[in-house]
Order: structure tokens, then sequence, then C-alpha cells
């Protein structure tokens, strides 16, 4: 018998947010509180092309198992600062995708609490990111 724990569920949900970024040619997936919830926008240079709001225990959830997935994941405390890079080192990227460059951010109102952006393969590195 499979179980699938939270966390695991978590992280398939993020590969699986990834993916369909991916497939809309976004740059950023970032998550944003609002009221008693999270809103996660997929955002296309600039604009909103996809959007579903998400309970804060759910997002509670997302953070930790995303933070899991990058490469250097330690020590990540829901609603601390930190920044980190997903290469496909712990769980493959989707095709095209080389890498995500992630800030968490304490969670606050009308604030964004997650900001992942994508670099693709065939993007030009400009340095800033680590990559």
């Amino acid at each position: 018998m499979n179980v699938i724990t939270p966390a695991l569920d978590a992280q398939i949900e993020m590969l699986s947010l990834l993916e369909n970024a991916v497939a809309a040619h976004a740059n950023v997936v970032q998550v944003r509180i609002e009221g008693d919830g999270a809103v996660i926008e997929t955002l296309a240079t600039g604009t909103v092309v996809d959007a579903h709001r998400l309970s804060l225990s759910a997002c509670a959830e997302l953070l930790p198992a995303a933070f899991r997935l990058c490469d250097e994941s330690d020590d990540y405390h829901y609603g601390s600062s930190r920044s980190a890079r997903m290469t496909g080192l712990k769980a493959p990227l989707p095709k095209g995708l080389a890498m995500v460059f992630m800030h968490f951010f304490p969670a606050r109102d009308g604030h964004r609490h997650l900001v992942a952006r994508l670099t693709y393969d065939s993007d030009t590195c400009c340095g800033t990111c680590g990559g």
C-alpha cells in the first residue's frame, strides 16, 4: 500500500505548478497572502496568466515542500526569509527549465510570501542569481 504524506503531496503540487508555468511560458510563480488565504499567481512578463486560491494551512505545507526541492535545503522554517535554487538536483525540472530561484518571505497580508523566478535553458544569464 502506497501512502502519500502531506509533504510529498505538497512537493508534487509545487512541481505541477512549475510544469503549468512552463506550459504558459511564464517567468514567475508567486504566492501572496490575501486575508485568510493565499493566492498563487503565475506571471508571464508581468501579466498574470493563472491564479488560484489556497488555504493558509495548505500554504504552510507548500512553501517548506518547495524549499526541500531546492539544492541547498537545510534548515528552512516556515515564515522565515530565505533564498534557494532548484536546479533539478532533487527532482527533475520540467523540460526546458534550467533553474528556479526562490525567495521566501515572512507571511504578511497583502505581501508576497514566495517568489519563484524561472530561468529557461535558452535564457542568457546576467549573473545576478548566482546561476
